[in-house]
């Protein structure tokens, strides 16, 4: 079905080869008809389903319900104040230290790791993805798609998965071969031209503003960028100049002024992000004496490489000073529970969770962190069920699916195993491993429910008509 839309895509009229040209440097209108007629809503969605499905394949992805959380939480509050008219969006966290953010269409924002190295505050991480949001509300992949209508086929949807292999800094021969097999032109995935990133300058700052964040955040990111060799692969994708950033500047001295206090909780997840680059391939753990400052994220840090060198109970008194400052907190409860879980305190943790998610019911890092320590606890069949309802509030997320059959196996529930490994590859596209596993549990069941013997066949169905939409 990709394929087919993009085909009747390439076979549109062309525009004169000196107005096309002319194009790619000036803004197009935002209003009216004309990004539909090229690409409508519909056909983006079916494109960026395709193209996330190649990224859940190709490209390493953080799986940490509580960052997971926080990019989510963020990306939502940030779009209500967009132009976006789509309510639905697809956060996709990259496992990489390179400072880098995409916008792909049918909702897809990916973020690298190492946007939390360089985005010093929620202001500056939020400007980032603000910026991204403003790409989607404006149809700018539609746009483009309009100036490049008559790039091949394969060279247009290598236009997104080397894009994503370009975010992440990946160079090992997997992906290498991808970017060899697809890419449109080496270094120029998803790079809007320079007017488009300036609308979404403009467009993103709107959002931000209005979404209560310090105006100052995106100037502040820009000038860093420009003297920081380590924003260099953002830079590729985002053409930056000295007027942009004057731009931005300009913009916000012009904001009503206001006091922002200190983020806690962006700092707590900042020192977690951080943490997965530590060098964890040697016997050498830190010292807990260089951590010396006193502040919120400070001690959380400190807890955490108190626990590396096996001091728990020091590293669990340094979390309690931070849940007592911020007990109503998500993503501190979230941290503290998994520590009193990795640190063998699991009826505590249980007890923790319990009682977070009694005020907030089926909150997702909750929840997942609420059946890691049942898991722990020996206590399968109550995690899988946790898992399970997790699975049906967010069906679009492949690691919990994941964590669902590899819980279930521990419960020896193999229907189960088998309908969450088909969720995982389904959305992964490998529709022939979902069938197959589907049809496994459809033998397991051997007729004894017939409710459940009716729910396989027609997911079967639904994943054969997906399969043969996307070979036409």
């Amino acid at each position: 079905m990709l394929v087919k839309y993009i085909a009747r895509l390439m076979a549109a009229p062309v525009i004169l080869g000196a107005l096309t040209a002319y194009a790619q440097e000036q803004p197009l209108p935002t209003l009216g008809d004309r990004e539909s007629a090229v690409l409508s809503p519909f056909e983006e969605e079916e494109i960026g389903q395709a193209f996330l499905m190649e990224l859940r394949r190709t490209v390493r992805t953080v799986n940490d319900p509580i960052l997971k959380y926080f990019v989510r939480t963020n990306m939502y509050e940030l779009a209500e104040h967009s132009d976006l008219t789509s309510g639905k969006l697809y956060p996709v966290i990259i496992d990489a230290k390179q400072l880098n953010a995409f916008a792909a269409p049918g909702g897809i924002i990916g973020v690298n790791l190492g946007l939390f190295r360089f985005a010093e505050d929620v202001h500056e991480y939020s400007s980032v993805v603000a910026h991204e949001l403003a790409h989607l509300s404006q149809r700018h992949f539609a746009r483009r798609l309009d100036q490049q209508r008559q790039l091949a086929i394969a060279h247009l949807f290598g236009f997104l998965t080397s894009a994503a292999v370009l975010a992440s800094g990946a160079t090992d021969a997997g992906l290498a071969g991808i970017v060899g097999t697809y890419s449109m032109v080496e270094g120029e995935a998803l790079k809007y031209s320079r007017s488009q990133e300036r609308e979404a300058d403009r467009i993103g700052f709107n959002a931000l503003t209005e979404a209560g964040f310090d105006p100052f955040g995106a100037s502040r990111m820009f000038e860093r960028m420009g003297t920081q060799d380590e924003a260099s692969e953002f830079l590729r994708t985002h053409p930056l100049s000295q007027d942009r950033v004057a731009d931005l500047r300009a913009q916000a001295q012009s904001a009503q002024l206001a006091e922002y206090e200190p983020d806690h909780e962006y700092q707590l997840i900042r020192v977690r992000a951080l943490q997965r680059f530590v060098d964890t391939t040697t016997s050498s753990t830190r010292n807990p004496d260089t951590v010396t400052g006193q502040e919120l994220h400070d001690k959380y840090e400190l807890a955490l490489i108190l626990h590396q060198n096996g001091r728990h109970d020091e590293a669990i008194a340094a979390m309690q000073e931070v849940i007592a400052a911020m007990p109503t907190s998500i993503l501190a409860v979230s941290c503290y529970a998994e520590l009193l879980t990795k640190s063998n305190r699991v009826e505590q943790a249980i007890d923790v969770l319990e009682k977070a998610l009694a005020d907030t019911p089926d909150n997702a890092p909750l929840s997942v962190l609420y059946a890691r320590a049942l898991k722990s606890a020996n206590e399968y069949s109550k995690a899988t069920s946790v898992l399970q309802k997790q699975a049906r509030i967010l069906s679009d997320d492949v690691d919990i699916w994941f964590e669902l059959a590899e819980t279930a196996g521990l419960a020896d529930d193999i229907v189960e195993v088998h309908r969450a490994r088909a969720e995982f590859y389904a959305l992964r596209g490998e529709y022939g491993e979902a069938i197959s596993h589907l049809q496994h549990a459809k033998k397991k069941n051997n007729g004894a429910s017939f409710r459940l013997e009716a729910s396989l066949d027609q997911r079967i169905l639904e994943l054969r008509e997906r399969a043969e939409a996307g070979a036409s």
